[in-house]
């Protein structure tokens, strides 16, 4: 009987203890949106929310950086030729466009365009021109940023950072900016006219592609769809998508 009692008298001091340490926490008023309702929060709150991610995708000029030929691990069948930069991470809201005015407005949003055609979701909104455009490679700012940099790696054509969250439950994974630099090593223009320059459109569409949630291709036989990684002087291509581009595209928007 006797332990019994001190059991209870341990449970009964705990929960004093726990009472008084609960009230110890200072509150503080504050109003929830849209109801206008005043509640007491802690003053202070632990942050669970997850971590904000960045993928960085090269895009190498072709001779630059050696194919890979080799079958995918474990299969014998042709591979899809298209892949996600993580399952499930997609653009959630329609988002606009920032664009610096030393690049071609209309080659850029003629690649957006051609990735919104393909699937029923509006995957862009407006555009805005402006001269602070730039590539966020260590901070997002909120925007998505096309630009022409100097990239210090050589044969690098061009570069796209995506920010988003790529871990945890597929559902919760989103793309929330994505920033592209064109490199200024080469000299850009309209292959169509000039097949010397590199195709500022032909690129811009495959930089978006990443925007939006695909991964580069480098196996030899995906060398034909808009995401395959290598790109050369004069190519073309890569401005329209494969279906294997447009299979990728829908696997996350839907048709």
């Amino acid at each position: 009987m006797k332990k019994l009692i001190l059991i209870g008298t341990v449970l009964a001091t705990l929960v004093v203890a726990g009472v008084v340490a609960a009230q110890a926490v200072e509150r503080n008023p504050a109003t929830v949106v849209p109801s206008g309702q005043t509640v007491l929060v802690p003053d202070k709150a632990i942050d669970n929310s997850p971590a904000l991610e960045k993928i960085v995708y090269i895009h190498y000029k072709k001779d630059f950086a050696k194919p890979d030929n080799s079958p995918p691990a474990g299969k014998t069948k042709l591979p899809s030729c298209y892949g996600v930069l993580s399952k499930g991470a997609k653009l959630t809201t329609t988002e606009n466009l920032v664009v610096s005015p030393d690049l071609n407005l209309s080659a850029i949003l003629d690649s957006a365009n051609e990735w919104d055609s393909k699937t029923s979701p509006a995957l862009f909104g407006s555009y805005t021109i402006d001269s602070t455009a730039n590539w966020d490679s260590s901070t997002p700012d909120g925007r998505n940023e096309f630009s022409f940099g100097n990239y210090p790696q050589q044969g690098v054509i061009a570069i796209t950072v995506v920010w988003g969250y790529f871990s945890g439950p597929a559902s919760t994974r989103r793309i929330v900016e994505f920033d592209v630099l064109f490199d200024t090593d080469f000299i850009w223009g309209d292959a169509a006219t000039d097949p010397a320059v590199m195709d500022l459109q032909n690129i811009a569409t495959h930089e978006i592609g990443h925007g939006v949630g695909l991964a580069d291709m480098y196996q030899t036989v995906c060398g034909e769809v808009t995401m395959y990684g290598y790109s050369a002087n004069g190519e073309t291509e890569k401005r329209t998508l494969e279906q294997q581009d447009i299979n990728g595209l829908q696997s996350l928007y839907g048709i």
